[in-house]
C-alpha cells in the first residue's frame, strides 16, 4: 500500500504522473544535446520546482546561472524563458496545453511539447502560434535552438 501512496505524493508535488523509462531517456537526451550546444547561452534546468506558475517542467530553460553552493533554492520565483514538457503514457495533449497556457500567462516565451510515442515535437510560442516537426531539426525561433530531432529519440 505505501508505493501507492508514495506514487501519488510524487505525482501531486510535481503536478504530473511518474516519468517511464522512455521520458527519462529522451529527458537525459535532451540535457546533452542542450548543454553541449548551448552551454554559456542558457541554463538548462531538470525538475525544478517554479513558483509561477506552480509547477515543476521536465526541463526550463533559464539565462545562464551561477552555481552558488552556500544560496540554494527550492523553489524558483524567476520564470523560465523555455520550458520543456515530454508527455508520459497516461498523460493527455489536453492536460500539457493547458499546462502550456499557465506557462504563457506567465511569461514564459516558448513551450516544447515532445510526444516520445510519435516521435514528434511540437514547438509553441503562444496556443495559436506553434511549429510541429515531425522529423529534420527542431528549431525554436524564438530561443534561437536548433537540434536534430533524431537524437532525442535514441
Amino acid at each position: 500500500m505505501e508505493a501507492v501512496v508514495a506514487l501519488l505524493d510524487y505525482e501531486a508535488e510535481r503536478g504530473k504522473p511518474m516519468p517511464s523509462k522512455n521520458h527519462a531517456i529522451i529527458q537525459s537526451n535532451l540535457l546533452v544535446e542542450l548543454t553541449m550546444n548551448y552551454r554559456g547561452t542558457y541554463q538548462f534546468l531538470s525538475e525544478i520546482s517554479l513558483e509561477n506558475p506552480r509547477a515543476v517542467p521536465d526541463i526550463a530553460i533559464f539565462p545562464p546561472m551561477q552555481y552558488d553552493p552556500l544560496h540554494d533554492e527550492i523553489r524558483l520565483n524567476q520564470v523560465p524563458l523555455g520550458v520543456i514538457e515530454i508527455m508520459s503514457p497516461s498523460q493527455t495533449q489536453d492536460e500539457l496545453i493547458e499546462k502550456a497556457d499557465a506557462y504563457f500567462r506567465a511569461g514564459v516565451q516558448s513551450y516544447w511539447l515532445i510526444n516520445p510515442v510519435f516521435r514528434i515535437a511540437h514547438i509553441m510560442h503562444s496556443r495559436d502560434e506553434y511549429t510541429n516537426i515531425i522529423d529534420g531539426t527542431l528549431i525554436d525561433k524564438r530561443l534561437n535552438i536548433s537540434l536534430p530531432l533524431a537524437n532525442l529519440f535514441q
